[in-house]
């Protein structure tokens, strides 16, 4: 376990530069899609937590690379529904890990409630720099998806559980599934308020779904690129960056292509 931990703080520099990365790229990412975030949120696992970790697991872990949340977002949206939509286009423009991937909804049974949350377990390509596409040498992120009444539950009862390591009782257990059952009835409700109200804009939405869905990280090297750039602080991939958001809000309101355009102009200043 030692030097698992010291081979860690050795590259915990290195895996705080692809936290930060990830977390830039994946926020901009996730703002060209018809989704509600409250937040990205990332965090690099530190020293304390790594070492639980191990000796947890009974140190069955023989290399940093099969810890799979050594880096680690967190993605909390307003709507529960929109959890698996996330999921799902994470999967989409990324590689993924799924034999360690899980959906904690899917250990529940029929008559449980608690922890409810989708981690979906990314292989990001890495450098000595951070990400990097061309690189053969990957690092895995843990990403955590779930609406923002579901990681109220979850920190409440990780905060009120850590405070007491002897256990808590049957009963306290009973309460906190109270309270989780309660709060999915309060994120359906949300769910159908939202449909509700929104009903009668559906066509003008329409022309906005199609913009935004047309952008592929997969299709676009360019602005993959560009994210790459503007994450490790480039002026012209910045600059770039804010030219292409502004061409998307015209194609919304106008219906053009000019974000095609744009896209163009940034890789063409990032390559000068």
């Amino acid at each position: 376990m030692s030097n698992l931990v010291a081979q860690y703080q050795e590259k915990l520099s290195s895996y705080q530069n692809i936290t930060n990365q990830f977390q830039n790229m994946l926020s901009v990412l996730l703002q060209q899609q018809p989704l509600h975030i409250h937040s990205v949120v990332g965090r690099t696992k530190n020293k304390q937590s790594l070492v639980k970790k191990i000796h947890k697991a009974d140190h069955k872990y023989k290399e940093l690379e099969n810890i799979t949340d050594l880096c680690g977002l967190r993605i909390i949206t307003y709507y529960e529904d929109e959890v698996d939509q996330i999921a799902a286009f994470i999967r989409e423009h990324f590689s993924t890990d799924e034999d360690n991937s899980v959906d904690k909804r899917e250990q529940l049974e029929a008559d449980q409630f608690g922890y409810a949350s989708v981690h979906v377990i990314v292989n990001l390509p890495i450098d000595a720099a951070g990400i990097n596409p061309r690189s053969g040498e990957s690092c895995k992120v843990e990403i955590q998806i779930r609406s923002m009444l579901q990681h109220a539950w979850a920190e409440i009862e990780h905060d009120l559980e850590y405070k007491n390591p002897a256990g808590t009782s049957t009963e306290v257990r009973r309460r906190f599934s109270r309270l989780a059952a309660l709060l999915e009835m309060a994120d359906r409700e949300f769910k159908d308020l939202r449909q509700t109200l929104t009903e009668g804009a559906m066509p003008a939405l329409r022309p906005c779904l199609n913009v935004k869905n047309s952008f592929k990280l997969k299709q676009v090297g360019a602005m993959e690129k560009l994210l790459l750039q503007f994450s490790r602080g480039g002026f012209a991939a910045g600059a770039g960056l804010l030219m292409f958001n502004g061409a998307v809000l015209l194609d919304l309101y106008f219906n053009t292509r000019i974000s095609h355009l744009a896209l163009l102009l940034s890789s063409l200043m990032m390559s000068v």
